[in-house]
């Protein structure tokens, strides 16, 4: 066998060992998002954006993104609410797109190793400002302006429980050295 058709098959490989790992983050920001919710007054609260956060940040590009947008709008369509599956894919692309960009500067800095860090904590701020302010655009334009101003004051509590349990999750992967160690053995 030739050094090309090693390489060729050792590409093929892991580009399904990828494509497994995005559908398995999309699987567990479908299952956070359906069924880990927190009840208020208003509605709820979901945790699926502590899982996008944890995609975004350990996926290459392309496919943190694609794992937060189409796992937060499969649970759209699996909770009754397939009205909000392309807003919920655009705004989780969008959501996801901080953590994205940090992760693709760390690692040219080579600084990447770790999920929680400094960088990737202060992400949670402009993602959370896609959260808050797509979701009011999405639904002014949808139901009207004064049922989305109505709804603002509770959209916060879903960014602020998925931080917590991202830290937590991260500080988990992190003490296992999932991203230094076993990321690179999943793209062999």
């Amino acid at each position: 066998m030739n050094s090309q058709n090693v390489k060729t098959k050792t590409n093929k490989t892991a580009n399904v060992k990828m494509i497994a790992l995005t559908a398995m983050f999309a699987a567990l920001v479908t299952v956070f998002t359906t069924f880990i919710k927190i009840p208020s007054p208003f509605g709820y609260a979901h945790a699926g954006d502590s899982m996008i956060y944890l995609a975004a940040s350990v996926l290459p590009g392309p496919y943190g993104v694609l794992a937060s947008s189409i796992g937060a709008s499969l649970a759209d369509l699996l909770s009754g609410y397939a009205q909000w599956c392309l807003p919920t894919f655009i705004i989780k692309a969008f959501n996801a797109l901080p953590f994205v960009i940090c992760s693709m500067i760390l690692k040219k800095r080579g600084k990447d190793e770790k999920i929680i860090n400094i960088p990737n904590l202060l992400m949670i701020i402009p993602s959370t400002i896609v959260t808050v302010g797509g979701y009011f655009i999405a639904n002014g334009l949808m139901y009207g302006w004064a049922e989305a101003v109505g709804e603002l004051a509770t959209w916060w509590l879903q960014p602020l429980m998925a931080a917590v349990i991202y830290i937590l999750a991260g500080v988990a992967l992190d003490s296992a050295k999932f991203k230094s160690k076993l990321m690179p053995r999943l793209m062999r």
